[in-house]
């Protein structure tokens, strides 16, 4: 290990942090295309250096389905493309995510220091850990195994919303590749995720009938009601398989009270421990879905899917945490991992059969807020850690198995 760590390329924080301000202050808010093309191109320009084949690809248009039952899409940014090696023996797919979640009409638009934190959008999660992600991948290229490794970075512009554009991008890169590496940031603690639940997103819509509220009420069949009758059976499938969680997020519809509503969304979230209990969790909620129908002039129809599988423990990622914990004990820091409830497209990875690691981006917290920060230290710490996992697999120090 002595003899991978003097291979190591060392990290100007100070430049990193201002990188990072300056990518921080262009808000790209997943649905802000000029902001997403603009962050992605500057993030090109930085890999330019490492001498990859470069290409960008529109993605599919996001369809989500509005409060009349109706599918509604919208347009998203492009997905990047960093190759080198293609013919290497061993092949590896890195992946970062360029949007953020909040939109330019958002008071959260610039960075500020709060002591040892860098607080900003983006900071954490994961423009910092796209920093991370070329830094590992120069001290890659600038070591004696450079070429014994080929690899592929994905930018992507829609993992906040569960990447439904880059999903088919995320599952053709993953074929042939040894190992992936994501770099969303850390646990507040500074540990890894290990095995993460799948994500179901559904959206079911109610069809009633319309009346006059008070002159035909008995000719309507009232859609937010019968959608809240369906909210609370759904509900109450919390607790019927271990592990699994059920939030029902929103219920949308109806209009003037003088009119008896004839249609209106139930909107939920669902999270499974294995795809052995998202495919019983969706055969449930289509059963019933075709149960509620059965009441004369409702029909009820399910929209959705899990968007992203369970990833759970196998030889390859188990094989990944182990040589992390070795590379975090000869940089001198603590490693430790848990699973969680949370999702990445490290579960996208899992899914096509590729083991990953998806938290080795910077040492941050408060993602998600207007108080989302990161500590500038981890970026040639984090820097280091991914360095050192890159020379461990290129030499032969690491073998992970498919």
């Amino acid at each position: 290990m002595k003899d991978l760590q003097q291979h190591l390329l060392p990290v100007n924080v100070s430049a990193a942090v201002e990188q990072l301000v300056q990518l921080s202050a262009t808000n790209s808010w997943t649905y802000n295309r000029q902001g997403l093309d603009t962050t992605l191109n500057m993030l090109l320009e930085t890999f330019a250096s490492l001498d990859g084949s470069v290409s960008t690809q529109p993605v599919g248009d996001h369809v989500e389905i509005d409060d009349r039952g109706e599918p509604q899409a919208r347009k998203l940014g492009e997905i990047g493309s960093i190759q080198r090696w293609p013919e290497a023996p061993i092949q590896i797919l890195l992946v970062g995510h360029y949007d953020t979640v909040f939109s330019p009409e958002h008071p959260f638009q610039s960075t500020r220091f709060e002591g040892d934190r860098l607080v900003g959008p983006g900071t954490a999660d994961m423009k910092g850990g796209m920093l991370i992600m070329h830094a590992a991948l120069s001290t890659l290229e600038a070591s004696p195994w450079a070429g014994t490794v080929g690899w592929q970075v994905l930018l992507t512009p829609d993992e906040e919303i569960g990447s439904p554009g880059s999903a088919p991008f995320l599952e053709e890169a993953s074929a042939g590749k040894t190992a992936g590496f994501i770099f969303e940031p850390s646990f507040p603690d500074g540990s890894l995720a290990s095995e993460r639940k799948g994500s179901g997103t559904f959206n079911i819509h109610v069809q009633g009938v319309a009346a006059h509220a008070g002159r035909d009420h008995h000719l309507g069949r009232n859609a937010v009601t019968a959608a809240a009758r369906l909210a609370t059976e759904l509900e109450q499938l919390n607790g019927h398989w271990e592990g699994v969680t059920v939030n029902v997020g929103a219920i949308s519809g109806g209009g003037p009270t003088n009119i008896v509503p004839d249609s209106a969304v139930v909107r939920l979230n669902v999270r499974v421990p294995t795809g052995r209990v998202a495919d019983e969790f969706q055969q449930t909620v289509e059963s019933i879905a075709a149960e509620a129908s059965r009441t004369e002039g409702i029909t009820v129809t399910s929209h959705g899917t899990f968007t992203r599988r369970p990833k759970e423990m196998s030889p390859g990622i188990k094989a990944l945490l182990g040589g992390t914990k070795r590379a975090a004990d000869a940089i001198g820091f603590n490693l430790d991992w848990h699973a969680t409830g949370g999702v990445s497209d490290g579960n996208n990875l899992a899914a096509a059969g590729l083991p990953n690691l998806d938290n080795l981006g910077v040492h941050g917290g408060n993602i998600h807020s207007d108080s989302e920060f990161l500590y500038p230290a981890s970026l040639a710490t984090r820097s280091d850690l991914s360095g050192l996992l890159l020379l461990m697999i290129a030499s032969g120090e690491l073998e992970v198995p498919r």
